[in-house]
């Protein structure tokens, strides 16, 4: 009877492990919650600084940017839209203002790049630069050739295929490495394509 009641006496003195872990586990959620507003504190300290010396947004009206062609290259890399969009074909045909711009820049590289590239001997970059111009001038001077009256445009046909003529000699020269011809060649595509520009401009 004695060894019994001291049984009870020492289980009472003892103090439960289901309560010292109710316990720890309410303390928890306390000691998260408290770094948590810590955390929050710190990072509004840190970043009122940089709210105070924030400016506003500027706003800028671009539509007169996008209206001239500024989302082209952006076209250009939409697989949805057709070829001739992406390539600047339909833009080109709608407004002969940038087709005249196109032009005038692929005279001005032909007429400035391609004899120092051929004097020093640079082949390939010579062959490259008359061919990246001849693709652009084959479209843009039938689209503006297609502007003109009837017999314009005829005769901007004509002269169109005489200088088609004339560079693919130039780049059979260059081609060949022939120094001497090559210039004679560019001479003579110079000198066609200013009688092409002379009607269609």
């Amino acid at each position: 009877m004695a060894m019994h009641m001291q049984t009870r006496s020492v289980a009472a003195a003892r103090p439960s492990r289901v309560s010292r872990v109710a316990v720890r586990a309410s303390a928890q959620p306390s000691r998260v919650l408290s770094g948590f507003l810590a955390g929050a504190a710190a990072l509004t300290m840190a970043v009122a600084p940089v709210l105070a010396t924030a400016t506003p947004v500027d706003l800028f009206d671009d539509r007169a940017v996008r209206g001239k062609g500024f989302d082209i290259i952006y076209e250009a890399r939409e697989a949805t839209l057709p070829q001739a969009q992406r390539d600047g074909m339909s833009q080109g045909r709608k407004d002969l203002e940038i087709t005249k711009t196109r032009v005038a820049l692929s005279q001005d590289r032909i007429d400035t790049d391609l004899l120092p590239l051929i004097k020093k001997n640079y082949w390939n970059e010579a062959t490259q630069q008359l061919r990246r111009q001849l693709g652009n001038l084959r479209f843009d001077l039938s689209t503006l050739a297609d502007a003109k009256p009837k017999a314009d445009k005829k005769a901007a046909v004509e002269l169109t295929k005489t200088f088609i003529k004339k560079v693919e000699a130039l780049d059979f020269a260059i081609r060949s490495k022939d120094e001497a011809s090559a210039t004679k060649q560019l001479t003579a595509a110079q000198e066609a394509l200013d009688a092409v520009l002379a009607v269609v401009l």
